[in-house]
């Protein structure tokens, strides 16, 4: 399947304001400011607090969530790890990791008109 660019640069999701979290049956999106979103297919992980001990996986789609408590926050750093995952860090210290799932479509990234399928 498609996988995350070795060269990929996630600097323009630095500084973006998450304006809206969406759930539906198979997904859930991430809209930000400057046309910028996230679409999340398969699994993922949330975490209120970059020091906390590690949460678990959670799978698309979402029983519960408290994604909610990330709106209204701006992404201050991103990591692209080698096995695909994409790691926001929000400046209230709250962290999100997109897992790449093998043989899935894991997430997309979308910025305007470009598109990152995971």
């Amino acid at each position: 399947m498609h996988r995350l660019p070795p060269d990929f640069d996630g600097e323009f999701l630095v500084g973006r304001l998450l304006e809206q979290v969406c759930f539906n049956e198979n997904q859930v999106s991430f809209r930000f400011d400057d046309d910028v979103a996230i679409t999340i297919e398969g699994a993922y992980s949330y975490q209120d607090n970059s020091l906390a001990v590690p949460v678990p996986t959670i799978h698309v789609p979402a029983a519960t969530s408290n994604l909610m408590q990330l709106l209204g926050h701006s992404v201050s750093s991103v990591k692209a790890t080698q096995d695909g995952t994409l790691l926001l860090f929000f400046d209230n210290d709250h962290v999100l990791r997109c897992f790449d799932t093998p043989n899935f479509e894991s997430y997309q990234i979308r910025h305007g008109a470009h598109v990152i399928i995971v």
